[in-house]
């Protein structure tokens, strides 16, 4: 099978570094179980091509950016026009357009001359407006779409205004974690000023609303016992000094890590990790949490209540619900013995479910089926 896949190229040096860690492994096992892949990226100011390319992919990019924002508007026809040609060299099976205005730009770069299966895979789990229209019309625009939850099918119907039955469900997963030493772990700590009896709650996250950090600041003012307790937060992003405002005000100190490359270190050092979201499609932190063995709290929400066994590799809490949120920490902190045992859980649940391999398999069983029910030919 012939794949091309259209992104949005990274504008910065971090979502570089994201896109590599997760996407370089995944695309070879693709390349490994026999796809022939190429990638499209609209725009591409931070240089990831070169990592593609570096890795054996066909590469393009695309003269122009899409960022979510009416701004992007005003480039679809320059990028749709660019990748029609780009289609019509490559000729592939498949264009997988990776969120709503890189899939807007495949529907229309193939309006009138068709000979593949468009394939939308939405990653939101809501947001704006304006991210709710380009949604529908990347969804009418393309054969199927591709979602990592069942309750994202329902969430992605709902919202699109499409058939379930046009939504395919593949399977996400992250790459097995690399083995950290002890004394790595260690300094990890120190460098943040935490001791040996310190507490970390830990949460790496896009600084942004629907994620909930607002909540958790809140939830760790409230932990019974918030004597040698931390809470670490990684990420950047549009609410962080609003977030900063807010930590300031908190009993509990409160670290502002920014973008960092060694989050499976920071994994490692944390106590337990959080995850906070008023709404999340997956949660890719979630995975990456369950490969290293750390006990996980989380909002009942989307994705997270199917990768998460409540009571059993987790613990899930209503979303927004500060005094739930308190309580799991408080639990997860208090019950070394339990956490521990909710850790190893959600190790074996990883290594059942959500490996790379597993990833790999489940988004080609879902191009499989797209290639055969799609209709490239409307």
């Amino acid at each position: 099978m012939k794949v091309l896949l259209v992104w949005n190229g990274p504008t910065t040096a971090g979502e570089r570094s994201i896109l590599a860690r997760r996407e370089i492994p995944l695309l070879g096992l693709l390349a490994a179980r026999g796809i022939d892949l190429s990638v499209a990226l609209c725009g591409d100011a931070a240089g990831f091509h070169s990592d593609l390319e570096q890795i054996g992919v066909r590469t393009s990019v695309l003269s122009s950016a899409l960022p979510p924002s009416g701004a992007a508007v005003a480039r679809l026809l320059c990028a749709a026009i660019q990748l029609r040609r780009l289609i019509a060299r490559e000729r592939p099976d498949l264009v997988e357009s990776t969120e709503a205005m890189p899939a807007i730009v495949a529907g229309l770069a193939a309006l009138r001359r068709r000979g593949c299966v468009l394939v939308y895979r939405r990653q939101h789990a809501g947001g704006r407006a304006r991210l709710h229209v380009a949604s529908r019309l990347a969804a009418r625009l393309s054969d199927r779409t591709i979602v990592s939850s069942e309750a994202m099918r329902q969430r992605a119907s709902a919202d699109d205004r499409c058939d379930p039955a046009q939504i395919e469900v593949a399977t996400p997963g992250s790459p097995g974690p690399a083995p950290v030493a002890p004394e790595t772990i260690r300094a990890a700590r120190e460098r943040e000023g935490a001791s040996n009896s310190d507490r970390i709650v830990f949460v790496a996250s896009f600084l942004r609303h629907e994620k909930g950090i607002d909540v958790l600041i809140r939830a760790v003012d409230r932990l019974q016992n918030r004597d040698h307790v931390q809470l670490w937060i990684a990420g950047s992003g549009p609410e962080e000094s609003t977030l900063r405002h807010l930590a300031g005000r908190a009993r509990v100190p409160v670290r502002f890590l920014g973008h960092r490359p060694d989050v499976d270190v920071l994994l490692h050092a944390a106590d337990v990790v959080v995850i906070p979201s008023r709404r999340e499609s997956f949660g890719r932190i979630t995975l990456e949490a369950m490969a290293r063995a750390r006990p996980i709290v989380a909002s009942r929400t989307g994705g997270l209540a199917e990768a998460i066994v409540d009571g059993e590799t987790g613990v899930l809490v209503p979303p927004e619900d500060e005094g739930a949120l308190a309580a799991a920490i408080d639990a997860m902190l208090s019950d070394r013995v339990a956490a521990e045992a909710h850790g190893n859980n959600a190790r074996n649940r990883f290594r059942s479910r959500y490996t790379m391999g597993h990833m790999a398999a489940s988004r080609i069983s879902a191009w499989q089926r797209a290639v055969t029910t799609g209709d490239p030919s409307h």
